[in-house]
């Protein structure tokens, strides 16, 4: 393969991979905002429906207290039982709101801390998700380059490849013969390459 080429077609290579990754760290940027700003309007909807319910339940406890009021004025025309009854039904309708508010309110507390859980466990994985595998990345523009990687048909290891040039083709080994296993991504890229030089 003559020199040009060769030195043509690892600018090429080059300048395809610093491209491709400045695309994957921006999209992968613009999904991960997208995301983290879901999870706060989220957040921020069930809080603001949650202070709404507070501020009802407030109000009703309220009037139940302004109506247990009025019912002092009437102890002298019902009996102590009567009022006692009363007072005892607003008192346990009252209980149980509070009670079910409550409830919700753990709950709200709970789904809170999981979409912090969440929101963390995205920060903590920015680095790696924005970071691609340059191995395999190699491996996918050499092979729109010219490099044929080729896998033993029974085994499915590499073990040579087919370097195509503009006037031939011709068959190499990428690997010794005491080689069994597959090679990592990132070492069959880099053996490719050296083809390439």
């Amino acid at each position: 393969m003559p020199v040009e080429e060769l030195v043509e077609q690892r600018h090429l290579m080059q300048s395809t991979v610093a491209n491709l990754k400045h695309a994957n760290d921006s999209q992968i940027c613009r999904d991960l905002s997208q995301k983290l700003e879901s999870i706060r309007e989220s957040r921020r909807s069930e809080q603001d429906r949650m202070q709404e319910q507070l501020q009802q339940l407030s109000r009703r406890l309220q009037g139940a207290r302004s109506r247990v009021d009025a019912s002092k004025a009437q102890r002298e025309q019902k009996s102590h039982a009567e009022v006692m009854r009363d007072l005892e039904t607003e008192k346990q309708a009252a209980g149980d709101a509070i009670a079910a508010q409550e409830s919700r309110q753990s709950q709200l507390n709970a789904d809170i801390a999981e979409l912090e859980r969440q929101l963390q466990t995205l920060d903590d994985n920015i680095e790696r998700q924005m970071v691609p595998d340059e191995g395999v990345l190699m491996l996918q523009i050499l092979r729109g380059l010219g490099v044929e990687p080729l896998a033993n048909a029974q085994t499915g290891v590499v073990e040579s490849a087919r370097v195509w040039t503009p006037k031939s083709a011709c068959v190499v080994p990428v690997r010794s013969d005491t080689q069994e296993q597959q090679l990592p991504p990132h070492k069959l890229a880099a053996r490719l390459w050296d083809l390439c030089a």
